[in-house]
């Protein structure tokens, strides 16, 4: 009979329990619904949100909402958690977990001076005797600023943005006495070329392919550098990016969603020709590509089209047991490990932005950085009375806004994609660094993740 009875208590606790995980999962995606449809409750307003909550190194929760594109009779097709957007400069720790296979398998030092990767020689001609390092590159510190254009399209020389013939190459390279290699760090999506050029020297492939072969085809991931390689079905699985106004400098709240990147006609890199959805892309151009010459053809800081689940699959190399043989646990940790914190007695680095602005009047989003890897601490937020460290990266264009969080020691974390907002999402005010829209979807994710 106590059997018995132990059993019918088993059962009631087990239903009870399966029902209240149910109400929790419900109760997120209600949320996401308002933040995407219910201006009233969103700080800016939205054309779409995934978002996959991991817990315990295990996915718990995978949800969208909003649309993936607007056909040309004004339809709006809904977006679902497995639409492949362009994810940003969440690509920036992507092509680094390519790129640890190479120091794996003893081909590549971050130690070492990267011109010996490169085929040229790097120097900032400011501080012409100190060397670049893969490492440095990597984690913002190289002394490499964005003040101008950071692609280039096919047929041109990545090298010739820092020769010293180019009047230009100056302005590419910090000059201030305390910012040299090693020295400060300031946010550059230039680094990333330089990366991938690494990359096609050192293994003879194309950035777009290496990735694809050591890393996205072992996980099984159907996503890439390249665009062009999702054309399937007219790529029914590639969502379009929004925003309501023109290019991020003019907005019209009031105004139609416009496309933004991977609309009707697709481009399958930077300066390639267009083609319509349901045209084969024509790649042969390609054959002739020299390698090394121009990595930034496929935006290695920001080109990746991915969803949130095929993150999710990345996410959990970072978190649980990471028992592939795609990377080594020893890898990881050096991904983790802080390159640069930062000193406010000093004031090493720009906190502040993903620019180089030298506006050092508060400490902004940027306190630490490991190899590609973004650190933040939820109690220099305000969000945690003990400090909570999260790692992962930030994603910011075209009308993309995505977060890649997650704490290695819990093997907690959160995907979050936003394709599109309507207005400046800076306009808002906010408690943390984020701008609004974000730290809304942040608090959303963290909350849900302590109950789900």
């Amino acid at each position: 009979m106590k059997f018995f009875n132990f059993l019918l208590l088993l059962c009631v606790f087990s239903s009870y329990s399966v029902e209240a995980s149910e109400s929790n999962y419900n109760t997120v995606k209600e949320q996401m619904f308002d933040l995407v449809f219910k201006l009233d409750k969103t700080p800016t307003e939205i054309a779409g949100l995934q978002l996959v909550l991991v817990k315990n190194g295990k996915v718990v929760f995978e949800h969208a909402e909003g649309f993936s594109s607007i056909s040309p009779a004004g339809e709006k097709l809904p977006l679902t958690i497995n639409h492949k957007v362009r994810i940003a400069s969440i690509s920036k720790l992507v092509l680094t977990l390519s790129l640890m296979t190479l120091v794996e398998d003893g081909l590549l030092s971050l130690d070492e001076d990267i011109s010996k990767y490169l085929g040229f020689n790097l120097r900032n001609p400011n501080f012409p005797n100190r060397k670049i390092t893969v490492k440095q590159v990597l984690a913002h510190v190289s002394s490499i600023r964005d003040n101008g254009p950071y692609f280039l399209p096919f047929g041109e020389h990545y090298q010739s943005l820092f020769e010293a013939k180019n009047l230009d190459a100056g302005r590419y390279f910090a000059a201030k006495e305390n910012q040299g290699p090693g020295d400060y760090f300031a946010y550059s999506n230039l680094n990333f070329g330089l990366i991938a050029g690494v990359i096609e020297n050192i293994s003879g492939l194309r950035m777009d392919v290496f990735a694809k072969k050591v890393l996205f085809a072992p996980l099984n991931l159907d996503i890439s550098f390249n665009v062009c390689d999702l054309y399937e079905e007219e790529y029914s699985l590639l969502a379009t990016l929004y925003r309501k106004g023109h290019g991020g400098d003019f907005w019209d709240p009031t105004g139609p969603w416009i496309s933004q990147v991977d609309g009707s006609e697709i481009s399958c890199f930077y300066g390639g020709e267009k083609y319509s959805r349901s045209q084969r892309p024509d790649l042969s151009m390609l054959k002739n590509y020299q390698l090394g010459s121009n990595p930034t053809l496929f935006s290695p800081q920001g080109g990746v089209r991915a969803s949130a689940n095929d993150l999710a699959v990345l996410m959990k190399l970072f978190v649980g047991e990471n028992t592939n043989d795609v990377i080594s646990k020893q890898s990881i940790e050096m991904m983790l490990e802080p390159v640069w914190t930062y000193d406010k007695t000093i004031k090493n680095g720009d906190t502040n932005s993903d620019t180089a602005s030298d506006n050092l009047t508060s400490v902004g989003i940027n306190t630490a950085y490991g190899l590609s890897t973004h650190i933040i601490d939820l109690k220099e937020w305000g969000l945690t009375d003990k400090s909570h460290r999260f790692y992962g990266h930030l994603g910011s264009a075209y009308g993309l806004l995505g977060q890649f969080w997650f704490d290695p020691v819990t093997g907690d974390g959160f995907i979050a994609l936003i394709t599109g907002v309507g207005d400046d999402p800076e306009k808002p005010l906010s408690k943390t660094p984020l701008n609004a829209i974000e730290e809304k979807v942040l608090m959303m994710s963290l909350k849900a993740l302590n109950y789900l």
